[in-house]
């Protein structure tokens, strides 16, 4: 009899084994909002959408696809909210509100001239730039960033290698990849 109930117990074990990601996937995909519908959690609504303005106004749609298609605001908007801390948060924050002031709208054109205002100043030697001008070279970087690391321009825009090939240290970038640069 007990042998039986062994045998039972450990079907019914790898039974569970078997179904346990499938039921985590039916679980997480209840709790995934609807494609296109995004609820920031660093960034206000309207902060959302200045910041998926700037990041289209930064890296627009030509032959590869703009920023906000592959999620770089969202990306921006995670990043900010799990790994910086609370200080750091502040002042970007700051930074943020003192940018869309110098904008002074969130169209495209009002962001463009606040990008060529903030990053072409010329600020005084050992000066510290003004918030803006500050959030203005955060907001480059960490799109240009988001951007070159998402899943689809590092595998179908960028020379994606998942295990290192041959070392050719003499060969230039265009005999080798056709010009383009290596993925992260």
């Amino acid at each position: 009899m007990e042998r039986r109930n062994a045998l039972r117990n450990i079907g019914l074990g790898l039974g569970y084994m078997a179904a346990t990601p499938a039921i985590l996937s039916m679980l997480q995909s209840c709790n995934t909002a609807a494609e296109g519908a995004w609820a920031p959690q660093f960034f206000s609504q309207e902060q959302a959408n200045f910041i998926t303005t700037a990041v289209d106004v930064i890296l627009p749609k030509t032959d590869t696809p703009g920023a906000s298609e592959v999620n770089v605001p969202q990306f921006m908007d995670r990043f900010y909210a799990e790994i910086l801390t609370e200080a750091d948060q502040e002042n970007l924050q700051a930074g943020l509100k003192a940018f869309m002031d110098t904008a002074g709208g969130s169209d495209a054109a009002a962001i463009t001239a606040a990008l060529e205002k903030t990053l072409k100043a010329k600020p005084e030697p050992d000066a510290e730039p003004d918030a803006a001008t500050q959030f203005a070279y955060e907001l480059r970087g960490k799109a240009i960033w988001s951007y070159k690391t998402s899943e689809y321009i590092g595998e179908e825009v960028l020379v994606y290698l998942p295990v290192p090939g041959e070392y050719l240290p003499c060969e230039d970038l265009e005999s080798l990849t056709g010009g383009k640069a290596y993925t992260f």
